[in-house]
C-alpha cells in the first residue's frame, strides 16, 4: 500500500505561521526534497479572515468591524475567496506531487480530494454531505468575487441541503499543488459578514460540522477525534498508510520565517491588492 506523510498537529499557530508552513511544504516538493503527498491537518492561535491571493482587500475587508471582532488579516498563496478561521476549526492541507493519482488540474485533484471529505462527513444514509455537482458560470464567479468563500459552491465542495459545509482552494506549483480548506466546527456567520461587510444571508449559505451532527441527531466529537476520523478518510479514500513527516517541525525551519517575514507577517504583503 502507498504511504504519504502526516503532519497532525496538536498546537494551533498564528495565521502567518500557518500560512508559510503550507507554501514551506510545497517548495520542499517543487524541489524534490520530499517525495509523496502531503496531509497536514492543523489550527489557528487567534481568528483570522484569510484572503484569496487575487481579492482586493478594500472591496472585502470592513477594517473597523475586524478590529472590533478581534480578527486578524491574512492573505492566502491559495486563490479563492475570503474565509474565516476560528480557533475550533479544523484545517486541512494537502501538498502532493503532480503524478497519480493527481495530475496538473485543479477541478481533477478538487475531485479527487471531494472524495476523501465526503467520506470525512458521511454519517449515514440521509446525513452525509455531498460534492457539489456543478461547476458556476463565470459570470456568477465574477459577480460573487468580493464575497466570503463559503457564500457559494464551486464543483466537488462539500455541501448539505443546499449549505456549504467545507470551503477550499489550491494552487498549483512546478509538479506539485498545494490544496487546502477549512472545516468550521461551528458556523460564526453574523461575524463573518460583519467582517467582510456582506449583506448576504451567511446562516442560508453556510452550516458547520457542529450542525450536521446536530441534524443527524449526534453529539459533536471532540476536535482530536474530528481529526483522527479525516486522517482516517484520507486513508480510506486514497488507499494509503501515513508516515510522519521526516522533517523537523516546519515552523522552527529558517525557510518558514523567511516567507513569513516577506509574505505572511507583510502588511505590504496582505494589502498588496
Amino acid at each position: 500500500m502507498t504511504a504519504w506523510y502526516l503532519l497532525a498537529e496538536t498546537t494551533p499557530r498564528s495565521a502567518a505561521d500557518n500560512m508559510a508552513i503550507d507554501q514551506f511544504l510545497l517548495e520542499q516538493l517543487e524541489q524534490g526534497l520530499l517525495d509523496r503527498p502531503i496531509l497536514r491537518i492543523y489550527g489557528w492561535a487567534q481568528a483570522t479572515l484569510s484572503l484569496g491571493y487575487h481579492q482586493e482587500w478594500r472591496r472585502t475587508v470592513d477594517e473597523k468591524q475586524l478590529a472590533s471582532q478581534g480578527v486578524t488579516l491574512v492573505r492566502r498563496w491559495t486563490g479563492g475567496r475570503a474565509v474565516l478561521h476560528d480557533p475550533d476549526e479544523i484545517t486541512y492541507s494537502l501538498i502532493a506531487p503532480m503524478r497519480e493519482p493527481f495530475n496538473n488540474r485543479v477541478s481533477h485533484n478538487y475531485c479527487l480530494i471531494g472524495r476523501a471529505l465526503k467520506r470525512f462527513t458521511d454519517l449515514g444514509a440521509d446525513a452525509s454531505g455531498t460534492m457539489y455537482p456543478e461547476e458556476p458560470a463565470p459570470a456568477k464567479v465574477k459577480s460573487m468575487r468580493h464575497t466570503p468563500c463559503f457564500a457559494s459552491m464551486s464543483r466537488s465542495e462539500i455541501e448539505h441541503q443546499g449549505k456549504k459545509m467545507i470551503g477550499s482552494a489550491q494552487k498549483l506549483g512546478k509538479g506539485a499543488f498545494l490544496q487546502h480548506g477549512s472545516i468550521p466546527l461551528h458556523a460564526r456567520t453574523d461575524v463573518l459578514a460583519a467582517i467582510t461587510g456582506s449583506d448576504l444571508q451567511m446562516d442560508q449559505l453556510m452550516t458547520s460540522l457542529s450542525d450536521h451532527y446536530l441534524a443527524a441527531g449526534l453529539s459533536l466529537p471532540s476536535r482530536t477525534a474530528l481529526c483522527t476520523r479525516l486522517t482516517e478518510a484520507f486513508a480510506a479514500g486514497f488507499e494509503v498508510t501515513f508516515l510522519p513527516l521526516p522533517l523537523p517541525d516546519p515552523g522552527d525551519h529558517p525557510r518558514v520565517a523567511e516567507i513569513r517575514s516577506q509574505r505572511f507577517d507583510n502588511e505590504a504583503w496582505t494589502k498588496r491588492k
